[in-house]
């Protein structure tokens, strides 16, 4: 009897460590846990208690974690950064055949690079931002050109 209580306790920091985490970590320990104590409550033998919560906590992992990651979706680290998205900005140098150009945003001054190869764009161009990639801020043309003139 005393190893339903031992199987109840990890059931129960499991569900403890799921809850501080939120990331999928211990769950499947929940899982198996409960057959485990099931089989323990039924008089099964201490090995194969074991290895019941062995084999289903592994085989959940295995199979579960990855789709359920990507249906609950991912934790997104979200960064100041994310808000030039969107924005249009004044390209500074310019975009050229494998050379990237520049745009600055405050104080900061990033690099700026478009998604086609080869793409050139001249300085003194309006750019919208697409997405940024790493450090590099991933820009387009924007659709009103009003050209400003170099300094």
């Amino acid at each position: 009897m005393t190893w339903v209580y031992i199987w109840l306790g990890v059931v129960a920091l499991s569900i403890i460590i799921e809850f501080i985490t939120t990331d999928l970590v211990s769950v499947w320990f929940i899982a198996g846990g409960l057959l485990a104590m099931g089989l323990a409550l039924a008089g099964v033998d201490l090995v194969w208690q074991l290895a019941a919560f062995i084999a289903l906590s592994a085989i959940l992992l295995a199979l579960c974690r990855k789709p359920l990651k990507k249906i609950l979706g991912g934790a997104k680290v979200r960064t100041n950064a994310d808000s030039l998205i969107g924005r249009e900005f004044v390209l500074l140098t310019p975009i050229a055949f494998n050379a990237a150009g520049s745009v600055k945003s405050g104080d900061v001054v990033w690099t700026a690079d478009t998604e086609t190869d080869g793409a050139e764009i001249a300085a003194g161009e309006k750019v919208r931002v697409v997405k940024i990639a790493g450090n590099r801020l991933i820009v387009e043309r924007a659709e009103n050109q009003d050209r400003v003139p170099e300094k």
